[in-house]
């Protein structure tokens, strides 16, 4: 089974929050993501993807300083 997290759209404007199954790449399916591993969600309003951690059943937005943005 497909774990769902607790989630709010980061995009400016959008606003968003609800509970998403994390995919292991951009715009991809729902994925099964080991804890620590970088995952992706994707806002069912705004069709945005964003990058973020899960760790202990949390999830950390990865910033755009972390990509050297």
């Amino acid at each position: 089974m497909l774990s769902s997290y607790p989630v709010a759209c980061p995009h400016e404007g959008c606003g968003w929050t609800g509970s998403l199954v994390p995919s292991s790449v951009p715009g991809g399916g729902g994925a099964e993501i080991a804890a620590a591993q970088r995952a992706w969600f994707r806002c069912p309003r705004c069709q945005r993807d964003w990058e973020a951690r899960i760790s202990n059943d949390r999830v950390t937005v990865v910033s755009d300083a972390e990509h050297g943005g």
